[in-house]
């Protein structure tokens, strides 16, 4: 097979993140959850504004953001309260690993290490960029479950809870602040009194 053709199916395995509901929000009664590759391309927009904000390389914690779930893509999106009956399981890094292994070396390298990166947010010893990104996953779940509380769904504020205490940057703690207080039609209603 040649590069092409190698990374033209990881793509298609990627491509499987656009049909992946985000499992947490099933539990929560969400009939039609966002997908996984809905949430990274949020996380990775978010990311990119908070490193801007911070300082951070933003392309990195963008590209962060996009890549942070990519190994979802073999181990499915696994809820928290799954997640407890999974030890030991395979971190995401491995997955990775396994995933970009038949990849062109430099490529791969670049997809593990962006994996290794954002994990390695939650100890800590970690980047500016991957801190960003790690409070751009945090947000984005918080700003879903706002939009999901808005349309009707009443088992939200456990998520939105949970969340706040999640984000560490201060530039993460100001947009969760601006988040709980303008409703997630506020960028519509105010398009129309223009």
């Amino acid at each position: 097979m040649s590069d092409a053709d190698r990374i033209v199916e990881f793509v298609y395995e990627v491509g499987q993140l656009k049909r992946l509901p985000r499992a947490g929000w099933l539990f929560a009664g969400v009939q039609h959850p966002e997908t996984v590759a809905a949430h990274s391309f949020r996380v990775g927009v978010l990311a990119f504004a908070i490193a801007v904000q911070e300082g951070a390389n933003p392309d990195r914690a963008a590209t962060l953001g996009l890549f942070h779930d990519v190994p979802e893509a073999r181990t499915g999106d696994i809820p928290y309260v799954g997640k407890l009956y999974l030890d030991p399981r395979k971190p995401p890094e491995a997955v990775a690993r396994d995933q970009v292994q038949h990849l062109p070396a430099p490529l791969a390298a670049h997809i593990e290490a962006l994996v290794a990166e954002h994990e390695a947010a939650k100890d800590i010893d970690h980047t500016p960029e991957a801190r960003c990104s790690r409070d751009a996953d945090k947000l984005e779940l918080l700003l879903q479950a706002r939009e999901y509380q808005a349309a009707g769904v009443s088992k939200m504020e456990r998520f939105i809870q949970t969340m706040q205490n999640a984000v560490v940057t201060d530039t993460g703690k100001a947009l969760l602040d601006s988040a709980l207080r303008i409703a997630p039609t506020e960028w519509w209603e105010a398009f129309g009194r223009r």
